[in-house]
């Protein structure tokens, strides 16, 4: 006969063994290449179009080309020159001002968006188409139109200006009022898209909060200013981001607007058509490519730039 000399509390007390949970194992893929298959036409483009331009760009702003073709390494000598030449900080400073004048559009957007969202508001969806209209139309057909408009002698903007006693200036071919009137024309077309993207954010902000805040005694513009700006916000950030980088493209409203003759292009030219100059005008491939590489770098940075300070402002 055993005696069992163990004692009940310690046989309790005893760890039980610790079970690991077993190890997952990789669910082996059966895709193979479709995947890739599907998505190739698109790397196909993106790569030829897109990146490969770029890298191109990139080693022709180190080369010199001659007038019937032909290139030679040169080294950082068309940057050099580029950073030492006035008219690039002419044409930078053009371009951040344009932008600047049409981003004053967006807060304009946003407040026709919400006039435009008023429930029982008769004819909205014609309201949007009109102020879509510009946005799709050919940039030549408006320049065209507001070069007329903006004739120093019988155009209807100063024919208005005359009606209160301000006598007009030649708005395209005087310095400054050239740059404001282009600006102008560019505000006016970006008015629709941004429209459009900010009243599709608007449909999503729930109208129970709305109801709600007029419940607490807010007024209108208490309501657009805690709700409605909070809450659109992602969008608005949208529109800056691509208002932005659109703006500093700017070339084909300028152009046909003042027209490549013009004594103010000088002192009015953007970025891209300082690029067109020394490109498709002066034949200088190497130089034109060093320019479109600091046009390159500079909506980058501004678009980084844009991301980091959007964390401070934007609702998640």
């Amino acid at each position: 006969m055993t005696i069992n000399t163990e004692r009940p509390e310690a046989a309790q007390a005893s760890p039980a063994p610790t079970t690991r949970p077993p190890r997952r194992t990789g669910v082996p893929r059966t895709d193979g290449v479709w995947p890739w298959l599907f998505v190739l036409p698109l790397l196909i483009g993106v790569g030829t179009f897109f990146i490969w331009p770029i890298i191109q760009t990139f080693y022709y702003s180190f080369t010199s080309w001659g007038v019937f073709g032909g290139a030679s390494f040169t080294g950082l000598a068309n940057y050099a020159r580029l950073l030492s030449d006035p008219q690039l900080y002419q044409s930078l400073v053009n371009t951040i001002v344009y932008t600047l004048i049409v981003l004053v559009g967006i807060p304009i957007a946003v407040w026709l968006a919400s006039l435009l969202n008023t429930p029982g508001l008769k004819f909205a969806q014609f309201y949007r188409v009109l102020f879509f209209l510009p946005y799709v139309a050919m940039p030549a057909a408006i320049a065209l139109v507001w070069r007329i408009m903006f004739n120093g002698d019988f155009g209807i903007v100063n024919s208005f200006l005359g009606l209160f006693g301000i006598a007009g200036p030649y708005w395209i071919s005087t310095p400054g009022f050239a740059l404001v009137a282009v600006s102008l024309v560019g505000l006016w077309s970006s008015l629709g898209f941004s429209m459009i993207i900010l009243g599709a954010g608007l449909k999503d902000i729930p109208p129970e909060l709305y109801e709600a805040a007029e419940l607490d005694g807010a007024s209108r513009w208490r309501q657009f200013r805690s709700l409605t700006v909070p809450l659109l916000s992602p969008s608005i950030f949208f529109v800056l981001i691509v208002t932005t980088i659109s703006s500093f493209q700017l070339f084909d409203l300028l152009y046909a607007i003042l027209g490549p003759l013009n004594p103010v292009v000088p002192k009015t030219m953007s970025l891209v058509f300082y690029f067109y100059n020394a490109g498709f005008i002066d034949g200088d491939k190497g130089f034109a490519a060093a320019i479109a590489m600091v046009i390159f770098l500079l909506i980058g940075i501004i678009t980084v730039i844009q991301f980091r300070v959007q964390k401070r402002w934007v609702q998640s």
